[in-house]
């Protein structure tokens, strides 16, 4: 029976999975414009309008590395769920560490990106609360595949 740190998880990787499915795979294909009324559009404009008016500004290294996590890291995030759903972090230990890795590269660089651009997220807090769900995900797998909260604890 997975554990709740293990459930945890595997929401956050269903999250993830849903926004490559639908939000980031939208915007690779072309702007998010008002009015659109594809699932999780209004709100991300909305959202994003407020919070993070370079997503929307789409300069060309934001539309591909959107197109990458779009296409790429769905596997990575199904392996995890599975991982999680059969406490087979041991066995599933180094694919999960190379999607991880590309996850963390992936994500340093758009945070860089971001907050070193001409428009950097103007709410900080708001903006970590969209992201902030990837950054504790990496934390718990990385705790999961290190042993050290994979075992059940002795009575």
């Amino acid at each position: 029976m997975p554990s709740g740190a293990d459930v945890l998880i595997a929401l956050l990787q269903l999250y993830f999975m849903l926004m490559n499915l639908t939000v980031e795979r939208f915007y690779c294909a072309g702007p998010l414009l008002a009015g659109d009324t594809r699932f999780l559009v209004p709100e991300t404009i909305a959202f994003w309008t407020d919070n993070n008016p370079l997503f929307l500004a789409r300069p060309e290294w934001m539309v591909k590395a959107t197109c990458a996590s779009a296409y790429c890291f769905l596997p990575g995030y199904a392996l995890i769920v599975y991982a999680a759903a059969t406490r087979g972090w041991e066995r599933m230990r180094v694919p999960i560490l190379l999607f991880v890795g590309a996850k963390l590269y992936a994500i340093a660089f758009y945070h860089f990106m971001e907050f070193t651009s001409a428009t950097p997220p103007p709410h900080p807090a708001a903006y970590f609360a969209v992201e902030g769900p990837y950054l504790v995900s990496i934390a718990l797998v990385l705790m999961r595949v290190s042993g050290s909260a994979s075992k059940p604890k002795k009575a």
